[in-house]
This record gives C-alpha cells, structure tokens and sequence, in this order.
C-alpha cells in the first residue's frame, strides 16, 4: 500500500499592478538594430560605431562629438502591375489591327509564342531648372525695295519642372528608353514581392552617373527650345533634384509571323503600347514614295503656273522660298517612309529622334526669320 504525495500549491496570482506576460509576447523576437562599423575618430583615430538613422555620434574614448557626412543614396521604389497577361495580349491584338503601316496579314498569321511580366529598372530625376537666356534674335523685314536684318534683343526667364526618367540597365533588346511616371502609384522596392510575380532585371549602369546625365540632358532641353541667333548671357541651374531607382513592370509578348519572331512591350500598370515591332506594309511604302513626289509636282506647277502675277511682285522671292520649303518637306517624308518603313517600331518609350527635332527646329527658324 502506498501513500500518494499531495499536490503543489497553485503559484500565487498576479500583483494588480502588472500584467501577466502573454505567450505572444514572450516569443516575438525583437529587431536587430542595424551599426555602421569601420569609421574614424577625427580627434583620436579610435574607431566610431553609427547606429542607422544617427548623424550625429560621440567617440567613446575622446568624447569629440562626430557629424557623418555624406551621401545618403538613392531611394529605390517600385510600381506594381495592374494589367493581366490577357489584358496584355488584347492590347497586342488591337494595335495588329490599328493603322495602315503595319502589314494587313498580322491579324491571320500572328502566332503568340510566349508573354511574362518582367521589371525593368529606370532612374527618374525630377528637378526645377531656373535661370535666365539673354541674346540676340535676328529677323528679316522689308524696308521699301529691300531686306534688312532686324536684330530685336531678347530677355527670357526659364522657370520649368522636369520630369525625365532614364534606364539604368541595357534595353537595346527590348527598346523602351523611358517610361511615363506621372499619376502612378510608387511604393517602397518589395524585391521578394517582385519575384514572386515575376522576372526582376538588375541595374547594370552606375545609377549616380545616370541621374547626372539625365539632369544634362534636362539642361540641354532647354537650352534647346530657347533657340536664339546669338546668345550673349546664359545661366541655368537645377534646384530641389530627386532621384529615384523605379522598377517598372511591362510585359512582354513575343510573337512569330513568316517565319520570324517579334515583340510587344505592354505598360503592366496603365496599358499603354511601350514599344512595339512590326514587319511593314510594302504596298504602303512604294505608295508614299511615288504620292509624295507626283502631289509636290502637281502642286508646285500649279501654283507657278496661277501665281505667275504674285512671284514678279516684291515678296515673290520669299514665296517661292516658302512653297520650295514645303514641297521639299513633303518628298522627304514620302523617301523616309519608303526607307524606313520595312520594320515598324512604335511605342511611348522610343528613344527621341534628335535629327528629326533639329530639322524641325531648323525649319521653324527659317520661318520666323521671313514671318
């Protein structure tokens, strides 16, 4: 026979000034604050520890106070998607359909190989240039029976916020060059987040040198569209610069026709056509060719032949300028359209075409010089 112990005593409750632990709390484990390590002393040379966040720090074996100074990085943020891989291909299918450059046999013989959403990293710079344009702008104007040159000094404030966005990696392949931020919806960079829904491309470019360039090129912009004859003071500056590394999604479809195989970049969060390649409509080509020559020959004889009485005038010499101009201007598309027009590439992020903004420029001068 035996005798069975008796039981414990139940532990005491709680004191009614505290609360009992709970198991959540004891489990949860606390986060690691993050140390910079490696830093001098600039008094003593002992070595200085900067929890992140802190600017400001003590040495701990000379007492000096500490600044850290330097540069602070780049934030780096995304833009998640909002379209569907079917979403991405309906927009595909529409523009096989839209405009007559493309070839008309697309819409039968497109195969679809393959889509995927992918990231693609792009610096954005936003800035304020300010500063002042002084110069010279020349005008010809006729003072009884001859021109002169009218010099009119100019005075112009350039006062513009820029928004300009930059790859950071190589997109030769896939031909997107920028990509429009306005309105979307930027969030912290989530890289697991990313991955799980998608490809993730790595920037290949020093993102420092690239904000530097995209911040020239905003300089050199407008110092472009403030054209003057001779410019006799010019100072511009950027204030209140931000730049940011974006991850911006698109898709990419890949589809083969006759034999080759092209690609459609879709903007994953507006739906908007990135960069598109197409094969082109030859019939279309060799008719912009042969339209454009035969319209500037029909149009040129007819007006040199009912406007024999306005070019013996005394502004019969800029006239003929003018209608020269133009109809010189109408071949030059006709020929690019037959040169160019083999391959169609389309799209809100192709690279500007600086050759073509130039002679724009160029024509637009010649014009206000004889207004």
């Amino acid at each position: 026979m035996s005798v069975k112990p008796p039981p414990p005593p139940p532990p005491p409750p709680p004191p009614q000034n505290e609360v009992a632990p709970t198991v959540e709390a004891k489990v949860k484990p606390r986060k690691k604050k993050r140390v910079l390590t490696g830093l001098k002393c600039g008094s003593c040379g002992g070595s200085v520890d900067v929890q992140e966040g802190f600017t400001n720090v003590s040495c701990r074996y000379c007492q000096t106070p500490q600044a850290v100074v330097g540069s602070r990085g780049i934030v780096r943020v995304m833009v998640l998607n909002k379209l569907e891989r079917q979403d991405a291909s309906d927009v595909v299918r529409r523009w096989f359909r839209r405009g007559i450059r493309k070839d008309p046999a697309l819409k039968k013989e497109a195969r679809y190989q393959e889509a995927f959403l992918a990231w693609f990293p792009f610096v954005r710079a936003r800035l304020d240039a300010v500063g002042w344009v002084l110069g010279i702008r020349e005008k010809k104007r006729k003072r009884g029976n001859r021109w002169e040159t009218v010099k009119e000094p100019v005075e112009r404030q350039v006062e513009r916020a820029v928004d300009l966005t930059m790859p950071a990696a190589d997109m030769a392949e896939f031909g997107v060059h920028r990509v429009d931020l306005s309105g979307d919806e930027v969030q912290p960079l989530d890289e697991d987040l990313l991955r799980g829904r998608g490809m993730v491309f790595r920037p290949s470019r020093s993102l420092e040198e690239t904000a530097v360039e995209l911040n020239e090129r905003a300089i050199a912009d407008i110092q472009r569209a403030n054209r003057l004859d001779r410019v006799t003071f010019s100072w511009l500056a950027s204030l209140r610069r931000r730049v940011a590394l974006v991850y911006y999604p698109l898709w990419v479809v890949r589809y083969e026709f006759r034999g080759r195989t092209y690609q459609v970049l879709v903007d994953a969060e507006d739906g908007d056509l990135a960069y598109a390649k197409a094969p082109g409509n030859h019939f279309y080509r060799a008719f912009s060719l042969v339209g454009a020559c035969a319209g500037a020959c029909f149009v040129g004889t007819t007006i040199l032949q009912h406007a024999g009485q306005f070019l013996r005038s005394e502004n019969g010499l800029m006239g003929l300028g003018m209608i020269g101009l133009v109809l010189a201007g109408l071949v030059y598309w006709g020929y690019s359209q037959f040169r160019h027009g083999g391959v169609v590439e389309e799209g809100s992020g192709l690279a500007r075409d600086r050759e073509h903004q130039s002679l724009v420029a160029t024509v637009k001068d010649v014009v206000d010089k004889f207004q």
